[in-house]
């Protein structure tokens, strides 16, 4: 141990840290590392050290901040140090299973047109792809019917794209024998 911390200064950092900070563990890496290294409480190889042992052992490399916490003030510091890390996880956790199970109401009633929506949005795109090819009534035709009996039997996108080369290279060799 380096030097002795207050324990509720430990939590409300580590909490509050982990709140603001993003990439997992490694975005606490320098927020920890400006509070308690630059500040001398915290030895840059004990640091080094609760950061070498996080990424040797299995598990979120956060870890690392139980490490800190030990070396700041003992075997409290290391728990209160997860205590803090865990705690605005749970609680976010909670509030967001809190707030869709108060939604799932309105997402019931939204869920039937939203399929209508998205396959407009998907007939938009692929028909902005497809204009300018200029395709004939025989393609176009060929694209509904394709449509059609996707939405009937639920066809494998990838049996429906090896369709398509297939179709694709059929139609090209009869373009080419007639034209």
């Amino acid at each position: 141990m380096t030097a002795s911390v207050p324990l509720f200064e430990i939590f409300f950092f580590v909490a509050l840290s982990s709140l603001f900070s993003f990439g997992g563990g490694n975005g606490q890496i320098p927020v920890v590392q400006a509070q308690w290294v630059e500040s001398g409480l915290l030895s840059p190889g004990g640091f080094s050290m609760a950061l070498a042992f996080s990424h040797l052992t299995p598990g979120p490399k956060a870890g690392f901040i139980a490490g800190v916490g030990y070396y700041l003030a003992g075997v409290p510091g290391a728990i209160i140090a997860v205590a803090g890390l865990a705690l605005p996880t749970c609680l976010g956790a909670a509030g967001v299973s809190y707030a869709a199970a108060r939604l799932q109401r309105l997402v019931r009633l939204v869920t039937p047109s939203s399929g209508f929506v998205l396959a407009a949005l998907i007939a938009a795109a692929a028909w902005g792809t497809a204009k300018p090819m200029r395709l004939g009534i025989a393609e176009v035709s060929a694209v509904i019917v394709i449509a059609a009996l996707v939405a009937w039997r639920n066809a494998s996108p990838v049996l429906l794209v090896l369709g398509a080369v297939l179709v694709g290279g059929l139609w090209s060799g009869v373009q080419l024998l007639i034209g």
